[in-house]
């Protein structure tokens, strides 16, 4: 490394400008106007250096790196540096003729500013005495050609960032793309020389290498020239002095406590600075290692933000002094960690806890390291910043380009190369920032900010103020002597300007609520209520503004922010609020939250507001505040009481002030007070006599001692019954309920004197002390008996007399349970419960008269009875019945009771009754309920055959027998007997025909007619027979629906209870069709069956037909001479109405019911007569007789249901086919609607009948039944004849006809056999599979059975062979592997469930309809059957479903013929022809 001095061109030999020169230019510059200011951050322009920067460009070249200290130092293309004051004066151009270094990359300052290091773009490296104009020191790059030891930047190679170590002159560092950081060492002895060693070389990327720089405060780590070097993947500090040595070294790495967003790609963007060790200030107690905070780094990988504190580890002995001279261990720890928001390109410390940092995006943030506190400081910064991408020109690497050369901090001041202009930026001081937004004109956010700055709340960096570390502590107190004063002056600055009255133009309604709501906060943040009510409200009191502050500060009071006001303040919140509508119910509020105990103010003008705006809750709420509970009430009372509360206030909005009516309002004031709780909040009155006082003062208003006025006694109370007597009860029985009223006594003092009858004075009576439940009880019975026994006086209405004498005595009898009333008070409350006419509250006065007996029994029960049955107690009246043993009348007044819920309990005493141990209770309730059957069965069915079911002494017989002279009841009693729950049933229409269905095979009887039960079964039901076949007859009578859903029922139960022929006999004689189809089927009687149904699909044709309109033109003029040929033609092409149309299709829906029920007839037949076999049909003439028996049946049905289907449709298309042209559109489109729909029941009927005659039948020929229906057409309809021959269209039914109705069903046919044989191949394959399964046990496959030929041992190879030359079936006598290959393919086969090597061809025999599978396995086997080619063509194998395998050599019936040709062979062994399986060994 060269060590010589290059010769410069000085411009200017100035000395360097002094500190304080150096603070007034920027003080100067400063002062100048602003091109981009914000609230916390300053940006200005060096305006006389930024001038001359276009200029030094011609002269040097262009700018590439700037460096800000006391000087400032610019760094061109040409390798010239140029050093100038702030104003822009050239002090120094270096490096004029050192264009081979290449453009300037990096520069820096030394300590004292007197020295520049330089890095170049070629690899040099300069140290610059700029103020002699010489060189230093020369680092020479190392070319390719020099050795690998020498040490220098490699040449070409861009220098990115050089800095001095501490305050040396002598020791700096440089870096360069690559990742080579070289430390240099100047030497002065006698001669200058020149160390370099290199720090990092790992070949990465370098982002940036610092060196430690000297602080305020002396500390060890200055003597350790520590160096931090970041680079893509590490992080490398190093020390310099003494050797070098590393100290500190970490991984990238994801932040684990990252705040905003987690980035786990590799950076390409980093930073790295030293904050020196500063002197801070400490209180005077305080030890003097603790004057200086130690040195710390901050560095950044991507948008991850990492600081490190620098800890100083001594050795000291056990009272803590260090031990011997030796230097403390240096320790770096992990401070803080910060994601941002994105890649950090560029970070510098502005002071010891305040990070700079700018993103990729050049947004500029300020972090406060000891708050964890960040700050933008202007989103976009004054013009763009120029970056220069030297890594990526160096390495080839996309990196985000460096700052380092265009950004500088010097003195809490950033400075920034922004384009052609150099800008400088500073944050400002609280101070300065009030200041500048007020000369801007936002005192607004001025006042906001300040106090933001009082309460520390800003969320933003402050410079000036001292912070809070918890709240009272001196760092506040300190900040608000600091704030307080500057923010009450802003604020009347702030009024005095904006509210001026001269003020052009006046502010705006925004403008001043924005003043009044910063003016309120900063008001209640210095807690000077005097300034808020002093000047701020005087300066909003004129008209245009005083709303506007009003409703400011409303949501402060509703809050509880401000709870008091002065006088002036509520009288303009009053006025202001009380004189428009819409703030009516708002300022209820605001007097509501506010605190009117104390204070001074007119009362009588708030109470009046109130009581004119009708804001009863805040009324009530004022004069409980000021101690007087009871005024309120007569108030609100008198109110409540108008006959019209909101006449003759048209300010006021019902439905506005929904709260604020009187009548709601008070009750939940007499709730609240009562109960010692505050009104409206419902808060607990404090002090707790307080609170008593005040509920005994307005229980002695509400319930006075009684006196002989009651009218004018119980006024108040009175009253509140008129406004409401079910909510008075319920508010009474709530703060009755309330434990606090039990601790309310009241003294009642007598209301008048009572006068001796001897001497005429007066004595007077002792006050007597009650508690408040007491005092309740009397005055409602003083009340009550007054306004009883004086009717003529109007006193209460008789609902309000039954109510309040329902609660008195109800809430007696639960709060004085062991207390007994005298006679003569059950007499008059008895008089009262008993006599009075009101019928609304007859279950009120029940329940209390109800318990008056109980807790006091009258002595003679019997004199109540007429008395209690008249007022209606029924439940009384059974209490009396009961005490005096007459049972059957104390059941009687259930059923005499109006309440239905009551009527039904009747079950429940029968029960209890019956349940007794006394026989007089049991003969009563028999006699009872055999009496009152009938009503009985109208109140519940079900529970009546529940209860008689429970009680013993009652018999099911007796009931129905009892039940006789009412049918009707007597069938609901059955069907709660016999079919519990009728409810699960859907009855039909009466007249759709039975879902037949196909009956289980245990129900089927034998061929001919049997019953299905046998008389000696019917014992086994739990009723009789006779029961079951009455109820029958009933059901038949009036519930004709359900009696085939009962009779399905009762049959899947397994054994019946009725006999079939008295269910013939019954459902004939009533009509009941679905019925009797059920019961000729379940005989047998499929012909009758038939026969029933078809007649009802004949009358249902009858309604159709009479359902179709006939109407023509004749008819048309007829009904309507007057209408003329227009009308007559609209009539005519009017098709058919909705009406006609649903009555058709309604008989038409039937019709179809009754055909399909003849269907399932047909299909009932072919199961039942197809299974039955008669008992001496042992031979197979026998049997063939009976089959043909049999099928002739069957197809008498089945021909029969198709005639009436065919003549059905027949006549109705030859009576469509006779309609005349007159005809009208709505009859036309009425037959062909019906024969549509007949039609589709024809091909239902041909549809069931095809699947019947399926090859599977053998009953059923479909061929007969065709040739029948050919040879004698359609049945002979007399009427239809008629009518055809009428006509004059007769026509008789041909072949051609039934071809195209029979069309479909022999395509349905084809359709058939071919899912027959497809069936009957799955069939087969079920049957080979299973017979697989069976071989796959042995582990091999098919095998010889042991029976077949025990004296022949198995194959050696233990393989498939053929039963007759015991030679495998399957073998390749070459290849051992090809079968082990061949087994393991059919056991994978038979073991996997796809199938893979299965392909299925089906062959049909012409014979016997017989149906094999070919497995085929040309592509998966390939066996080789012999030793010949020859010989394998002609052997194939044939195995049998018994287990036998042959080839087909060895079979000779088989052994020359086809076998995909032939029937099926007989196992020779077995003679099994039944199912057989050959396999073919195509190759």
């Amino acid at each position: 490394m060269e060590s010589d001095t290059e010769p410069s061109t000085p411009v200017s030999t100035l000395e360097a400008t002094p500190e304080t020169e150096y603070e007034n230019r920027i003080a100067n510059l400063e002062a100048a106007p602003t091109q981009s200011t914000t609230e916390y951050f300053s940006w200005q322009q060096l305006a006389d250096i930024s001038e001359r920067l276009t200029g030094l460009g011609e002269q040097y070249g262009a700018l590439t790196t700037v460096c800000t200290g006391d000087y400032v130092a610019l760094g061109t293309e040409r390798g010239s540096v140029v050093v100038t004051d702030y104003l822009g004066r050239v002090k120094m151009a270096l490096g004029s003729a050192a264009s081979a270094y290449g453009a300037v990359s990096a520069l820096a300052f030394s300590a004292d500013h007197m020295v520049l290091v330089a890095g170049y773009a070629q690899g040099f490296v300069v140290v610059w005495d700029w103020a002699k104009g010489t060189t230093a020191a020369v680092s020479r790059p190392r070319q390719a050609s020099d050795s690998p030891d020498a040490a220098g930047h490699p040449a070409g190679t861009a220098i990115t960032c050089v800095g001095f170590i501490g305050a040396s002159r002598h020791r700096y560092i440089s870096g360069s793309g690559g990742g080579l950081v070289l430390y240099h060492h100047i030497v002065r002895r006698l001669l200058t020389t020149m160390s370099t060693q290199p720090l990092a070389s790992d070949g990465g990327v370098l982002f940036e290498a610092a060196a430690l720089a000297r602080g305020t405060h002396a500390c060890v780590t200055d003597d350790l020239g520590l160096v931090a070097i970041l680079t893509d993947t590490n992080l490398t500090i190093m020390k310099t002095r003494h050797g070098v040595e590393q100290q500190y070294r970490a991984g990238f790495q994801t932040a684990e406590g990252a705040r905003r967003r987690i980035v786990a790609r590799r950076p390409y963007a980093g930073s790295v600075a030293w904050q020196s060790a500063q002197r801070i200030e400490r209180p005077a107690t305080a030890p003097a290692e603790s004057d200086a905070m130690l040195p710390k780094l901050a560095y950044s990988w991507g948008a991850h933000i990492h600081i490190l504190a620098v800890h100083l580890d001594y050795n000291v002995s056990g009272n803590g002094t260090p031990l011997g001279s030796a230097a403390p261990r240096v320790r770096f720890e992990r401070e803080a960690e910060w994601t941002a928001i994105e890649d950090v390109v560029y970070c510098r410390w502005i002071d010891s806890t305040t990070l700079l940092y700018m993103t990729q995006s050049q947004r500029v943030f300020v972090f406060e390291t000891q708050f964890a506190q960040e700050t933008e400081i202007s989103t976009v910064p004054p013009a763009r910043i120029v970056g220069r991408a030297w890594v990526t020109l160096t390495t080839g690497v996309e990196a985000e380009p460096s700052y380092a050369a265009a950004m500088g901090v010097h003195r809490r001041r950033l400075f920034a190369h922004c384009g052609s202009a150099l800008y400088v930026g500073r944050l400002l001081s609280w101070a300065e920032r009030l200041e500048l937004l007020a000369t801007q004109g936002q005192l607004v956010d001025a006042i906001a900010l300040a106090t933001g700055f009082y309460q520390a709340r800003t969320g933003q960096i402050v410079v000036g103020l001292p912070r809070v570390q918890r709240p009272g502590d001196a760092g506040q107190l300190r900040r608000q002597a600091l704030v307080g004063g500057r923010l009450a002056d802003l604020m009347r600055r702030a009024l005095q300007t904006t509210l001026a009255i001269d003020r052009a133009p006046r502010a705006t309604d925004a403008e001043v609520r924005a003043l009044a709501t910063v003016c309120v906060q900063a008001c209640l943040a210095l807690s000077d209520m005097q300034i808020l009510f002093g000047d701020v409200f005087e300066s909003f009191s004129s008209e245009p503004y005083r709303l506007a502050f009003l409703e400011t500060v409303e949501p402060f009071i509703l809050s509880g922010a401000i709870t008091r006001v002065p006088a002036q303040m509520l009288n303009a919140l009053i006025d202001g609020f009380g004189s428009t509508l819409s703030h009516v119910q708002r300022l209820g509020a605001v007097l509501y939250a506010l605190d009117l105990r104390h204070g001074e103010f007119d009362i009588d003008r708030v109470l009046g507001c109130c009581r004119q705006l009708r804001l009863w809750r805040t009324f009530a709420r004022v004069w409980l505040d000021l101690g007087d509970p009871i005024a309120p009430v007569a108030s609100i009372i008198a109110a409540a009481t108008q006959e019209n509360e909101l006449v003759g206030n048209e300010l006021v909005d019902q439905e506005q002030l929904d709260d604020e009516v009187p009548s709601a309002v008070i009750f939940d004031y007499l709730d609240m007070v009562m109960r010692g709780r505050s009104y409206p909040d419902g808060q607990l009155l404090k002090p707790q006599a307080r609170a008593e006082a005040y509920s005994a003062r307005v229980a002695q208003l509400v319930f006075p001692p009684a006196a002989d006025d009651a009218k004018g006694t119980f006024h108040t109370l009175r009253a509140l019954l008129a406004i409401g007597t079910e909510r008075l009860l319920a508010t009474l029985g709530h703060i009755l309920n309330d434990p606090f009223t039990s601790y309310i006594n009241l003294i009642v003092k007598p209301s008048s004197p009572q006068t001796s009858r001897d001497s005429g004075r007066a004595l007077r009576r002792a006050s007597q002390v009650k508690s408040l439940v007491q005092v309740v009880v009397d005055a409602l019975h003083a009340l009550t008996m007054a306004a009883h026994s004086h009717p003529e006086q109007n006193i209460l209405a008789p609902r309000q007399i039954g109510l309040l004498a329902s609660f008195a005595l109800i809430l007696y009898a639960t709060r004085f349970p062991l207390v007994y009333l005298t006679d003569a008070t059950v007499s008059e409350w008895s008089d009262v419960l008993l006599t009075l006419n009101d019928t609304s509250t007859r279950v009120e006065r029940e329940n209390a008269f109800e318990l008056l007996f109980k807790l006091n029994p009258p002595p003679e029960y019997a004199d109540y009875i007429d008395r209690v049955r008249g007022a209606g107690f029924f439940r009384v009246l059974e209490h009396i019945y009961y005490t005096l043993g007459q049972f059957e009348d104390a059941l009687r007044t259930f059923l005499d009771h109006p309440d239905f819920v009551q009527r039904r309990a009747v079950f429940a005493a029968i029960q209890d009754l019956g349940a007794a141990s006394r026989p007089h209770a049991t003969e009563s309730v028999c006699r009872f309920v055999v009496s009152n059957a009938a009503e009985l069965v109208e109140v519940d069915a079900d529970a009546f055959v529940e209860t008689v079911e429970t009680v013993e002494a009652l018999d099911h017989i007796s009931v129905v027998d009892a039940l006789d002279m009412h049918p009707q009841l007597q069938f609901s009693y059955m069907r709660a007997l016999l079919d519990p729950a009728p409810e699960q049933h859907t009855p039909s229409d009466e007249r759709s025909p039975p879902n037949i269905g196909l009956p289980d095979e245990q129900h089927i009887v034998v061929y001919p007619f049997q019953s299905l039960v046998p008389d000696n079964a019917q014992s086994a039901n739990k009723f009789s027979q006779a029961l079951h076949e009455r109820y029958l007859e009933l059901m038949c009578q009036y519930s004709p629906g359900a009696v085939l859903p009962y009779l399905k029922q009762h049959a899947d139960q397994g054994v019946e209870p009725l006999r079939l022929a008295s269910v013939q006999t019954v459902c004939a004689r009533y009509g009941v069709s679905d019925g009797l189809v059920w019961a000729l089927v379940r005989l047998g009687d499929f012909s009758a069956a038939l026969l029933t149904l078809l007649k009802e699909v004949d009358c249902e044709t009858s309604r159709v037909r009479a359902a179709v309109p006939e109407t023509s033109d004749a008819e048309l003029s007829l009904s309507d001479g007057a209408a003329g040929p227009g009308e007559q033609e609209i009539q005519r092409n009017s098709g058919l109405t909705d009406a006609g149309r649903e009555l058709l299709e309604d008989h038409l829906r039937v019709a179809e019911h009754c055909i399909g029920g003849c269907v399932d007839v047909c299909k009932a037949a072919l199961t039942r007569l197809g299974k039955d076999t008669p008992s001496d049909a042992s031979s197979d003439e026998a049997q063939n007789k009976y089959r043909s028996l049999v099928s002739a049946q069957l197809c008498d049905l089945w021909l029969t249901l198709l005639r009436t289907a065919l003549s059905h449709l027949h006549a109705t298309n030859r009576t469509l086919d006779a309609l005349p042209d007159v005809t009208s559109s709505a009859t036309r489109e009425a037959w062909q609607l019906v024969s549509s729909r007949q039609r589709w029941m024809l091909q239902s009927v041909l549809d069931a009948l095809i699947f019947a005659a399926s090859p599977a039948s053998s009953f059923i020929s479909l061929r007969h039944i065709i040739q029948q229906l050919i040879v004698t057409g359609a049945p002979n309809d007399k009427a239809v004849v008629d009518s055809v021959k009428q006509s004059g269209a007769a026509r008789s039914l041909d072949i051609a006809e039934i071809q195209h109705l029979l069309a479909v069903a022999v395509s349905a046919y084809k359709t058939e056999a071919q899912l027959m044989a497809l069936t009957n191949v799955l069939v087969d394959y079920d049957l080979f599979t299973t017979f697989a399964q069976l071989m796959r046990s042995q582990k091999q496959g098919w095998r010889v059975p042991t029976d077949a030929q025990p004296s022949l041992a198995l194959s050696a190879r233990d393989d498939l062979c053929c039963v007759e030359c015991r030679e495998p079936l399957f073998a390749d006598q070459r290849q051992e592997h090809v079968m082990a290959k061949l087994r393991g393919q059919i056991t994978q086969y038979y073991e996997s469930s796809a199938l893979r090597v299965l392909d299925l061809h089906i062959f049909e025999d012409r014979s016997a309809q017989w149906k094999w599978m070919k497995l085929r396995t040309a592509s998966t086997f390939d066996p080789y059957l012999g030793s010949t080619r020859q010989k394998a063509a002609d052997d194939q194998v044939v195995l049998f479903k018994c287990g036998h395998g042959f080839h087909q050599r060895c079979m000779p019936d088989l052994a020359h013929k086809d076998l995909a040709s032939e029937c099926a062979p007989e196992c020779v062994q077995c003679t099994d022809r039944s199912a057989m399986f050959r396999t073919g060994t195509t190759g």
